[in-house]
Formats: structure tokens, C-alpha cells, sequence
């Protein structure tokens, strides 16, 4: 058997939802009514793993495995169908009566006690369980004969909830089998969290906030796909239900009966749980649907004691329902009569604009000879405005042309006039500097001192000092000139590749180097003899800082052209 494509994406959609980003409660929500409308090949496909174990039990060759597919078959329907889980336990009782195993017996009797007890007949579970004796039992059936007792008195406080003396004292008996079998658990039991939340339900604050955190986080890796995963996520619903936290009570109790829903359990306490919390919340509709679902899977399984806490809940939340329907009629026949009255305008409206465009249609032919010969004269009138504004954009053109020309030639003559002092005044300050340094030489020739002739003519620190003090001078009357160019040029750069002078600098290499591009120097060997390095070095740099650009290479040259204006003094 195959799912049809659309259902086999919602099924899987909903299995991975607690692995993907958590979900919001209204999206659980529409999961769970996407379920709940593909219920029919939910069950198709668990007859397909049905049919697959009856085919594998008709090929067994022996008790045991005859046993172990029994036992297989009954687990599958042991919350789906009493009658189909009750028949295959028989079988089992055939197999071991046989043999007389009494451990077996005992294990099945247990899970004869717990039909029994799901269907209602609860003195029929309780005298099925009866002749057994948990000291007497090995580990495993000991925690499973704990559970049914718990499930027993649980399903004894349900059906005689009328009686509250009697239900309190149920209730206690049901939590202590419960406190009995989490002292023999472990936490590798699969029901352990399950058992330790119920046990917990009715402890102080900090204690369910213990249980809690340990729920949530096995909660938070699994794919609600297991009847341990409803189950943890139920109880935790419960605890949150009883911290007052409602909006995760809600999440977990709707991811309880997502995963119920999915597995096709009929023993559906999660959901009716849901269908509660709708109906407090005003959702009407969702509580209708679901407490419609629960008691349809209560009659089939049967579940006369989840019948019976359901009726008192369904009648509630028909009367609800119904009342909502009874409402939407009003509003209805509400909407009905303003859409009558508004139809009725609508017509009287109609027949008045009618009128109204009969008439404008008379003075619309008058006004229309009137705008044709005003047009005429608007089209002479347009024509002559066009030229004049042909005229007005080239004489504006022209102007501002001339004004960016004189600018620029007042620039122009403005940085020569600067630099030829500046060159005029570093000639002569370099021209006394090698006078000074000739007559130290002479000094020290004749005397003979050679070897201090030698130290003042083998050493670059004069280089150096002569290159530090020109880099200087440079960068001083560039900056004077433009005030503004570092700014300037690290906003054609991305913000987290700008260059900024080191402590001590006026300009680095990199602004130095585009210092000259800005005073028409392009040529990278030019760069290199005025700097002082070679041309390659000239040719990384630029290429970096290009690299850092937010402009492309040809823009971003002529940007570093124009930046910046001369600040005349």
C-alpha cells in the first residue's frame, strides 16, 4: 500500500516538527487538523504493518516465534482495538499454558488486566491481576504489574468521579503504585520520565520544575513518533497545566495528540485534554472537532470509561458550538438586511448618476469646443516655452561651465603659486644643506681625517633624513592645500578597508601615492622616483588600495582626480 503524495508530506512534515525551528502553538494546532483529516489513510497504513506481521505469523515455524508475533500484534492493537488485541493474547495463553510458563502467564495476565481495564470492565481487570504477587516477580513484570495497578486506579477514580470521597482514595492508591514503580526504574526505562512526571504532578514547585527540564529535553530531540513521545509530552502538558503556564500546557498536550493521532491510538487522552483547553480559549470549532474525534475513538475501541469523562465534556462543548452557530445566524441574517438596505441605495444611487451623466454629457459637447480652441492656443503657447527653455538650458549650461573653468583655473594658479614658493624655498634650504655638508668634508680633508670623510659619505641616515623631512614638508603643503583629502578619499573606500595615518604621519605611502594621482601625477614610475621606491612597489600599492574600492577602476581614478577643493586663504 502507498500514501498518496500530499499525505505523505504532511506526515512526514509533522514527524520532523520538533527537529526543525520550534513551531508556534496555532501551527501545532493546524498540523493536528491535518492529521485529523487524512484519519482514514493514517489507518490504511497500519493495516499495511498489520497485514505485513499476520503474513510473517501465518510462515512461523514454531511457539516462540508464534509467540513473539502474537505478542507483536497485540502491542499494535492494544490501543486501537480491544477485541483484535484481546484475541491474539488468547493465543498466547494457548502457547504457554501448554508448557506451563509461568512468568509468561503472569506477564499476560497483566496485559489481559490492562484490556480489560481500558474497556471498562474494571472488576474483571482487578480479579484478572489479583492472584499475583510482585515480590514474586522478576524486574521487568514487577514494573509492568506496577504500571497496570496505577492504570487500574486511575481508570476507578475516572469512572466514579460522582463520588469524591471515593475518587480522592483511588487517587492515592494509583499514585503510590506510581511512587513503587519509579523507585525500580532507571532512567534507560522508556516509561521512566513518564511515571516520575506523574509522580511528580502533585509535588512542590521545584520539584516539577526538576521534571520538567528533564522532559523538555528528551522531548526536544524526539520526532513524536513513539507512544513514549504522546506520553512524556502529556504529562509535561500536566505539569505546565498545573504551574499555570497555559501556553505551554497547550504545546505539549497538542504535540501529545499529534503524536497519538499519527500512531492511530483510540485511547486518546491528549486530545480531549486539547479539546478542554480550546474550548477555555473561545476556540469553538477546534474543541467540536476534536471531542468529535475522541468520542468516535472511544465507541470503536471501546473505552467505556473515556466515554464517560468525554459525554460531560462533548455535551459542553456542543452547547458552545451550537451557541456559536446560533450567533454566526444572527450575524448572518444581520449581514443579509444591511446588504438589502445597501442594494436598495446602491439601485437609487444608480439612477441619480445616470441622470447626472446625462446631463454632463450635454455640457461636456460645449466644453469640448471650448478646450479645443484653448488648446490650439496652448500648443502656440508651449511651443514658444520650449524655445525659451532650449535657450535658458544652454545659456545655464554655458554658465556653468565658465564658473567650473574659472574655479578651476583659480585653483590652478593658486597650488602653482604655493608650490613655486615652496620649490624656491627647498632649493635653497637643500642648496645651504650641501654647503654646509662641503665644508665639513673640506674641514676634515685638510686635516686628513679620512676615515671621519668616510663615516659622513658611507651612511644613508643623511638620505633618510633628507627623505624624512621632504615626505613632511609634502605632506604639509598638500594638506594645507587640501584640508579635507583623507576624508575625502576613504569615503571611496568600504568602510572596513580605509586608510589612516599612523601616529606621528601626516600621509602614509597609499595617501601619498593617490596624493600625487590628485595633482595629475598617473604615471607609476614617475610616483617611484618621486617617492623614492620602485615602480612595482608603486604598482601593489595602487593595486591594493583599488582592491578596497567601492567604485570601479576607471571611475575610481578620475574620482580621486576631483577630490577635494583648494582652500584659498
Amino acid at each position: 500500500m502507498k500514501l498518496s503524495t500530499p499525505i505523505a508530506i504532511i506526515i512526514a512534515s509533522v514527524s520532523f516538527l520538533p527537529v526543525m525551528a520550534a513551531p508556534s502553538n496555532e501551527e501545532l494546532l493546524e498540523c493536528l487538523d491535518s492529521l485529523l483529516l487524512i484519519r482514514n489513510d493514517l489507518d490504511k497504513k497500519r493495516q499495511y504493518i498489520v497485514e505485513d506481521y499476520r503474513h510473517k505469523l501465518s510462515d512461523a515455524r514454531n511457539d516462540d516465534e508464534r509467540y513473539r508475533l502474537n505478542n507483536m500484534l497485540y502491542e499494535v492493537y492494544s490501543h486501537y482495538s480491544i477485541d483484535s488485541a484481546m484475541n491474539y493474547l488468547d493465543r498466547n495463553f494457548k502457547i504457554v499454558d501448554a508448557v506451563r510458563d509461568t512468568l509468561r502467564i503472569a506477564d499476560l495476565k497483566i496485559k489481559k488486566s490492562f484490556l480489560y481495564a481500558a474497556s471498562g470492565l474494571l472488576m474483571e481487570s482487578a480479579n484478572e491481576i489479583s492472584g499475583l504477587q510482585s515480590n514474586n516477580l522478576p524486574s521487568n513484570i514487577r514494573k509492568a504489574y506496577f504500571a497496570q495497578m496505577a492504570y487500574l486506579y486511575d481508570h476507578m477514580a475516572n469512572y466514579l468521579r460522582i463520588n469524591p470521597i471515593s475518587t480522592n482514595a483511588y487517587f492515592d492508591k494509583s499514585n503510590e503504585y506510581k511512587d513503587s514503580l519509579v523507585s525500580i526504574m532507571t532512567n534507560e526505562d522508556p516509561e521512566y520520565l513518564w511515571f516520575k512526571g506523574w509522580s511528580r504532578l502533585g509535588a512542590p514547585v521545584e520539584k516539577r520544575k526538576e521534571i520538567i527540564r528533564e522532559l523538555r529535553k528528551d522531548l526536544d530531540k524526539s520526532t513524536l513518533t513513539t507512544p513514549y513521545d504522546a506520553k512524556n509530552a502529556y504529562i509535561l502538558g500536566c505539569l505546565y497545566s498545573k504551574n499555570g503556564d497555559a501556553d505551554n500546557a497547550l504545546r505539549y498536550v497538542a504535540m501529545s495528540a499529534i503524536a497519538d493521532v499519527q500512531l492511530c491510538n483510540r485511547d486518546i487522552a491528549a486530545l480531549q485534554r486539547l479539546a478542554m483547553m480550546c474550548l477555555e480559549r473561545g476556540d469553538v470549532e477546534r474543541a467540536h472537532n476534536y471531542i468529535g474525534y475522541c468520542m468516535d475513538a472511544a465507541l470503536k475501541y471501546p473505552n467505556r470509561v473515556r466515554a464517560s469523562t468525554i459525554a460531560p465534556l462533548q455535551h459542553q462543548i456542543n452547547a458552545a458550538y451550537q451557541e456559536k452557530l446560533r450567533t454566526q445566524e444572527r450575524m448572518r441574517r444581520m449581514f443579509l438586511i444591511l446588504v438589502s438596505i445597501l442594494s436598495v441605495c446602491f439601485a437609487v444611487a444608480v439612477l441619480v448618476i445616470i441622470r447626472e451623466m446625462r446631463q454632463l454629457k450635454e455640457q461636456r459637447k460645449g466644453l469640448d469646443e471650448v478646450n479645443a480652441l484653448l488648446n490650439a492656443r496652448i500648443k502656440e503657447l508651449s511651443e514658444t516655452k520650449s524655445q525659451l527653455s532650449e535657450a535658458n538650458d544652454k545659456l545655464s549650461s554655458l554658465n556653468s561651465q565658465l564658473k567650473e573653468a574659472n574655479t578651476d583655473l583659480n585653483e590652478s594658479n593658486y597650488v602653482k603659486e604655493e608650490y613655486v614658493g615652496y620649490v624656491f624655498s627647498l632649493c635653497s634650504h637643500y642648496i645651504k644643506q650641501m654647503d654646509d655638508f662641503r665644508r665639513t668634508i673640506n674641514r676634515h680633508a685638510k686635516v686628513k681625517q679620512w676615515n671621519d670623510v668616510l663615516t659622513l659619505t658611507e651612511g644613508k641616515s643623511m638620505e633618510k633624513d633628507a627623505l624624512k623631512e621632504f615626505y613632511t614638508n609634502f605632506d604639509t603643503i598638500f594638506l594645507h592645500l587640501y584640508p579635507h583629502f583623507v576624508s575625502d578619499f576613504n569615503s571611496l573606500l568600504q568602510p572596513d578597508q580605509r586608510i589612516f595615518p599612523k601616529e606621528g604621519e601626516l600621509l602614509s605611502t597609499e595617501l601619498r601615492i593617490y596624493a600625487l594621482v590628485r595633482l595629475g601625477i598617473t604615471d607609476s614610475v614617475k610616483i617611484a622616483d618621486f617617492l623614492h621606491c620602485s615602480p612595482q612597489t608603486v604598482y601593489n600599492y595602487r593595486f591594493r588600495t583599488r582592491n578596497k574600492a567601492i567604485l570601479p577602476k576607471a571611475e575610481f581614478i578620475e574620482a580621486v582626480k576631483t577630490l577635494g577643493h583648494v582652500v584659498i586663504e
